[in-house]
Parts: C-alpha cells; structure tokens; sequence
C-alpha cells in the first residue's frame, strides 16, 4: 500500500466522520429527510393536554401513547415532520376528540384546552323547594334567588337546607344577551337566532384575533334559554329544545368539537361557570326538586 492510497483512505475516513457527525447533530436538533420532498426539514411535536388521565393518543390512526402526569394529564409527541396530522384522543365511556392540526418546521402546536366529556351525565339532587312558579333562579354562597316574573317577587332559600331566607318584592327586571367570558378577552351573544363570539383587542391572552374579529358558533331554529362560558374561556355551552350543547371555541382544522346531552326539562336552568355545574328543576307532588350536573374537571 503506497503512501498515496493510505493517505487517500485516511481524508475518506475524516469525510466520513464530518458527515456522520454533522448528520447526528443535525438529528439530534430534530433534522429529518422529508422523502416526498427530497429536504432535509426540522420536525416539530404536538403537546396535548386533557382533562383525564389515560386518554389514548392517536396520530394518523396509529397510536402513540396516553395523557398521565401528577398535576396534568399531558403528553408531549416530538419529531413530526411538518405536514398535516389527524389526532384522535379516545377514553372509555367518553365521548372522543379528534381535529386535524398542521405541524411546521420546528414547531410545537398546543393542544391545551381537551376536555374529555362523559357519555352518561349524573344528576345529583340537590334541595327540596315548596312547588311554587320559577321564572329565572340563580345560585351564590348556598343560597338560591328565586324570581317569579307574575308575581314580581324574589325568594331567597338556603342550601341545601330549603329554608326561606326572605321574600322581597322584585326590582325592574333586567336581561342580558351577552355574556363575557372569563378571561374577559371576548364576548359571546345572540342575535337573531345566531350565537357569535367576538374578540376583545388583547395580544398577550390571544396574538392570533385581533380586536372586532367575530365567529359564527351556531344557528338556532328554537328558542335558546341559556349561553354561557367555561371558566377556561375556551369551551362554550347553551340550551335550546331540551339539548345541551357544549362546544370548543377552538377550530383549527375546521372543526369545533362539540357534544349533545339530551335533557327532558323544562327551563329555566342556570349554569355555574366557576364551578362548571348545570342546575335545573323538577316538579314532583308538591315540592319543585333543585338538581345539578357536575361537569367539572
């Protein structure tokens, strides 16, 4: 072997090592040939979190592992080439979650807000009242307002007691048909039959809307007794024609993920968004029976 050839095997050997080195740097930044486009492009993840533990993950029908964690239930999915992703989150006896989501060069798209509903609602009784007209009602610290629109009067009971606190003559009524969500960065309302969120100029709670933009949530055919917001400002609900409606305000993918419960009651109900409990009457002999349904997570 001549001088030559050896040192020529040795400037092939530094070549190699470069370039293999350079290619494990390259992976281990998250680097990858994209086959189809013949680019070497940076891949990016998807964290999700949602509001079970064990919820199964599905990434293009393959799955990749499940939500778990001490203070959340999250899993963060890495070295996604960028392109389009179908994610399906699924967990026994509740409903599942599924959106398509679009993964860019070394990019991480959130997927925070996942709440897992389930497929059976329980009621829970909650105070005996004497039977008695019920116009519009509300909720705060144990007690329950009660008003009645033909009497013009305000009953205050205590919870779950059922005891008669006062009985009041009723003010000039009011009425809203708009609420204001929690983060007070948007505004959800009705009008003619049309629930809309519009967004509040605050860069920092949303850099994507911009102050004016408007969404169009839903159309009505019957009348609606209730909207409302989740106390994570990213989750609507409303009640028309016996139905409760819980939907996600996010629509990547042109999607929003939303949920029906169907509900043999009659109104007026009332929703408490700080504790995400959905509160109805029943009329039983001669008693009206206060229930509520916890959907806190």
């Amino acid at each position: 072997m001549t001088r030559r050839f050896r040192h020529f095997i040795f400037l092939i050997f530094v070549a190699f090592f470069v370039i293999t080195s350079a290619m494990v740097i390259l992976f281990a930044q998250g680097y990858r040939v994209d086959f189809a486009s013949l680019k070497i492009v940076k891949t990016g993840g998807i964290f999700i979190k949602t509001s079970a533990d064990e919820a199964k993950i599905y990434i293009n029908d393959k799955y990749v592992g499940s939500t778990g964690g001490i203070l959340n239930y999250s899993n963060l999915i890495s070295g996604l080439k960028p392109k389009n992703y179908s994610i399906f989150i699924y967990k026994e006896n509740y409903y599942p979650w599924n959106k398509s989501v679009e993964i860019k060069n070394g990019m991480v798209v959130e997927l925070s807000n996942i709440i897992l509903f389930p497929l059976e609602l329980k009621r829970v009784k909650v105070a005996e009242l004497p039977n008695q007209t019920i116009s519009k009602f509300s909720i705060n610290d144990n007690v329950i307002k009660i008003e009645n629109g033909n009497l013009k009067t305000i009953k205050n009971y205590s919870l779950p007691e059922g005891k008669l606190l006062s009985n009041e003559k009723m003010k000039t009524a009011t009425s809203s048909a708009e609420s204001i969500s929690p983060d007070e960065n948007k505004k959800l309302y009705l009008s003619s039959g049309q629930l809309w969120v519009k967004y509040f100029n605050d860069e920092k709670k949303d850099p994507i809307k911009t102050a004016g933009d408007k969404e169009l949530i839903t159309l009505f055919e019957s009348p609606v007794k209730l909207f409302d917001w989740f106390s994570n400002s990213e989750h609507l609900l409303w009640f028309n024609g016996n139905e409760l409606t819980i939907s996600e305000l996010d629509n990547r993918g042109g999607k929003r993920n939303s949920v029906k419960f169907y509900l043999n009651i009659d109104s007026p109900v009332y929703w408490d968004r700080n504790k995400s409990e959905f509160y109805f009457f029943e009329k039983a002999a001669n008693k009206s029976i206060l229930y509520k349904i916890n959907f806190q997570t």
